[in-house]
């Protein structure tokens, strides 16, 4: 089924969570091994899935993880899971990195914001990029953040079924 959604067309269909987690792990293993990260996928039981177009999901899963590994210190590591509440999953991805400041929690989904100004590792679309796929899926995305804590980045999409 495709959906317009804004300036972009979503190709929905049932997509297994267990596969986006094992896309995840593929596509970012040896990203976090060369620095040195842990990667850990804790996989949800068979048969939960969810309604959208895979591509733009394996995106907003990408800038998530992308960052979290790029923030991560060596020996850290980046978690991911989800949990299925009623008609949404959530997925969640949490890591061992500096942690985000409260002042800066507002902006985190902003177009070209980033926490650092002279941090030349992306241009700080990511994350805005991944909350409008996320709102043109019908969900929601957030961030949980302390300093010196870590980051845990979590989303919803809608269940299939």
């Amino acid at each position: 089924m495709r959906l317009q959604a804004g300036k972009f067309t979503l190709d929905v269909e049932d997509v297994a969570v267990v596969m986006i987690f094992r896309q995840a792990e593929e596509t970012f293993r040896p990203l976090a091994a060369q620095r040195k990260i842990q990667l850990e996928a804790i996989l949800p039981e068979d048969g939960i899935a969810v309604r959208a177009d895979p591509l733009r999901v394996s995106q907003i899963v990408g800038n998530i993880m992308g960052n979290a590994i790029k923030f991560t210190p060596e020996q850290g590591s980046v978690t991911i899971r989800s949990a299925a509440n009623g008609n949404h999953v959530a997925i969640h991805i949490t890591d061992t990195g500096p942690g985000i400041a409260p002042a800066d929690m507002a902006h985190l989904f902003d177009n070209f914001w980033q926490a650092r100004r002279n941090d030349h590792r992306g241009v700080g679309l990511g994350l805005a990029i991944a909350r409008g796929v996320v709102e043109a899926h019908g969900g929601r995305i957030w961030c949980e953040s302390a300093p010196g804590r870590g980051s845990t980045f979590s989303f919803t999409l809608p269940r299939a079924g």
